[in-house]
């Protein structure tokens, strides 16, 4: 195995804390030949001060700042950090996700030795000095028709960013992220790579790398719920002209299913009425949504957003799911 060079490209948004801890997993990988291109979307001063701090300990790391030209948010991060990458491979990192000491030449080994596109490793979840592995099992799929269906499917996702190291020339100059997307970033990206460019992988069961899921010391953002919301028609008009059709009819009791999901763990007061009428109009033709699910996904925000904590509000939703899902049978 030679030892080319790998980009790591990093959007960065306060947290400065767990950035750093990420910063250090990649320092202290077994793998050497790497660049850190570390884009930060407009971070507090304090923050950005203590991640620049730390990047300029090791001249691997660069810290650049988004364009004033582009969108905020992590794919115009990620679109700049591509742009000016030099590395023969790209890894695309979150700034609160660690890498194991061998995440990166086990990735490099297994896309040399197997002339692949890209290939994708398993990931566990932080817990306290360590991890645990995943309950659910990963999907393993063998080629992309295959993995688009699993994009979309019922089981989990087939993978994200963190766990996948790309073939630059596979990239560059052919694909980039969808800046109007705050949310769904990584399945979006991975549907319209494997529908245009329809490359060789393989998925490794290996935990290579660490993911932490939002808790206190992690918290998620406030507008988190509304950027959801935001995100779905545009996730869906991109899918939709980009999936062959038979594909989506195949999974579209699964979207179905994916949208009243969405609703029940992400309708807040934060969310208007007026925000799930224009959703459920943009998605009623796409997801073959009849009048009486239409009717089922209204209840339903009105139990999230003005029921909750409501005595037998629990019993209600369960009620909807059951009758929701009954109303898939063809």
């Amino acid at each position: 195995m030679n030892n080319p060079l790998v980009s790591i490209i990093i959007p960065v948004f306060n947290k400065s804390d767990l950035v750093i801890e990420t910063f250090k997993s990649i320092v202290n990988q077994s793998y050497a030949n790497w660049e850190c291109i570390v884009v930060d979307d407009g971070s507090s001063k304090y923050d950005f001060n203590q991640i620049s701090e730390y990047t300029q300990l090791d001249q691997r790391f660069s810290l650049h700042k988004r364009p004033s030209d582009t969108q905020k948010g992590a794919n115009a991060c990620r679109n700049f950090g591509l742009s000016i990458s030099k590395g023969r491979y790209i890894q695309f990192f979150d700034s609160d996700d660690l890498m194991l000491q061998d995440c990166l030449i086990g990735r490099v080994r297994a896309i040399q030795e197997l002339s692949l596109d890209l290939v994708i490793f398993s990931m566990g979840i932080h817990k306290n000095d360590g991890f645990v592995n995943d309950d659910t099992p990963d999907v393993i799929v063998d080629d992309w028709e295959a993995a688009l269906s699993a994009f979309i499917g019922k089981d989990r996702l087939p993978w994200n960013l963190q766990r996948t190291l790309y073939k630059s020339s596979l990239l560059k100059g052919e694909i980039s992220f969808n800046e109007a997307l705050s949310r769904f970033q990584d399945v979006e990206f991975n549907i319209r790579l494997l529908s245009r460019l329809k490359p060789k992988f393989k998925i490794f069961t290996e935990v290579d790398c660490v993911y932490r899921r939002a808790s206190a010391s992690n918290p998620r953002t406030p507008d988190f719920n509304q950027n959801v919301f935001n995100s779905i028609p545009v996730f869906l008009d991109s899918i939709y002209s980009e999936m062959p059709k038979g594909v989506l009819n195949e999974n579209v009791l699964n979207l179905q299913m994916w949208l009243f999901n969405l609703i029940a763990l992400y309708a807040d007061k934060s969310i208007k009425t007026s925000q799930l009428d224009d959703l459920i109009r943009v998605s009623e033709n796409k997801l073959e949504l009849n009048s009486k699910q239409k009717q089922i996904l209204r209840l339903l925000f009105i139990s999230k957003t003005k029921l909750k904590g409501i005595k037998g509000v629990v019993r209600l939703n369960s009620y909807l799911r059951k009758k929701y899902i009954k109303l898939q049978i063809r």
